[in-house]
Order: structure tokens, then sequence, then C-alpha cells
């Protein structure tokens, strides 16, 4: 799986919110980062396919294999795309007046999950999350962390082959935040994750992932964990 983007460009009126962005992303993590006004949620809605640009491409692409044509890349449809991806909004709201179960329950059969193994599924996904004492509870009568935990259940239920996440982790404890990101990291051996985020310590030391840092609409850098400390660095200036 592959998303190319090829001079993209994006903007409101009197507003150019992404520049002449060409990048491309394949299995692992990327986190995305910048300061606020950067453009992280601009290019993650594009990603989504939420938006289009208004310069520019983004190609969705998939390794294909067949007996006569050999082995060659296939364009995804937006339909295809919107069947594999898994988003979180930087504000999740879900249905706010479907209880906890029963919205994860409406999603797991959304997103495809076999009809025998939706019940299962569920209650595994509340109990590691330790959500099992709120499922009855409407979602808009959860705390912060609470509902953020069910936006990124929703997002992750179904082990999506695109995941794209904005500031998946406010509002979680260490202990929380960490087992979303072992479920993260397990998922980022065959599938695109992406991860905006504002709060650099949440970036995982591995040299397996990237950042892309935004500024001003542009990108500023685009490579591996080991400038880190650079980019860290760049962003304090800033």
């Amino acid at each position: 799986m592959r998303i190319a983007l090829h001079d993209v460009e994006y903007s409101l009126p009197e507003t150019k919110l992404l520049k002449s962005i060409t990048c491309s992303f394949t299995k692992g993590i990327t986190y995305v980062v910048g300061k606020n006004g950067a453009g992280k949620s601009t290019l993650l809605k594009l990603l989504t396919t939420a938006i289009q640009p208004v310069h520019g491409e983004v190609n969705y692409t998939r390794l294909v294999r067949d007996e006569q044509l050999g082995t060659y890349r296939k364009k995804l449809s937006i339909e295809e795309i919107r069947k594999i991806i898994g988003f979180l909004p930087q504000h999740f709201t879900g249905h706010s007046d479907m209880t906890v179960e029963k919205y994860i329950t409406y999603i797991a059969y959304h997103k495809g999950i076999p009809r025998k193994l939706v019940k299962k599924s569920v209650e595994n996904w509340l109990k590691e999350s330790h959500l099992t004492h709120v499922k009855r509870r409407k979602i808009r009568h959860l705390s912060g962390g609470e509902r953020q935990k069910v936006g990124l259940i929703q997002a992750l239920i179904n082990l999506p082959r695109i995941c794209i996440l904005d500031e998946p982790f406010e509002g979680l404890d260490i202990e929380e935040r960490l087992y979303f990101q072992r479920i993260l990291q397990r998922l980022s051996y065959h599938s695109i994750i992406i991860i905006s985020t504002h709060l650099i310590d949440e970036i995982r030391q591995s040299s397996e992932d990237k950042i892309l840092y935004l500024s001003e609409g542009k990108i500023a850098y685009f490579g591996g964990i080991e400038s880190l400390d650079t980019v860290t660095q760049r962003l304090e200036e800033a």
C-alpha cells in the first residue's frame, strides 16, 4: 500500500493552508509535527479524502500480482480507500446519544467485522481499554479521556490498512497511551499509520519510524527519526 502526494496545495478564501506538498507514505508509522496552524489537521483530512486538494494529486495504490500482467500498482477509487481507512479526528464526538457498547458494536458491523465475531471483539476492546464499567453510559456523558479511547477504538477496531490519527493520545494517562501505542506498533508492520501530534515526547524512538515536519503549510523536514532532536529544536525556536 502506498499514498503518494504530488505538488498538493489546499486553501480557503485568502488563506493557503498547504503549499507544494510532495511526499509518499508506506507501511510503518509517520509522525506529523508542527506548530498550531502549520497545516497538520488539514493534511490529515486530505489524506482521509474528506477534502480534496485545489492543486496537485493524491494517489492511493496497492501492489497487484496478475498471472498475465505480472506485478503492478493498482490505483484505488475513493470508495475503496474509505473502506480501508481508520480515522480519529482531533475533536472526536461520535454519536453522543449512543451508549459506548452500542456505538462500538455499530462501528464493528459498519467496518465489516464478521457478525459472529462482533460481540467478542467489542467485549475485548472494552476490557483492554478499561471501558467496561462505562459501556452502558452515553458517549456525551464520558470524561475527555474515556471519549478519546472510544475514538481510538472506532478507528482501530478492524485493523485498517491506513490509519490516520489526529492528536490521538490527548487526555490519556501513561498506561492508556502505552496500550494504544503497542497496538499501533503491531499494526504498523502491514499498515500505513500517520499520527499528528504536538507532544514530541509521544514520539517513539524507533529507527523504522518517520517524521514529517510542517511549517507554515510546507514540508520543512521529512525523513528518519534520527533527526528528532533537530526537529524539536526547530519547533522550539519557531
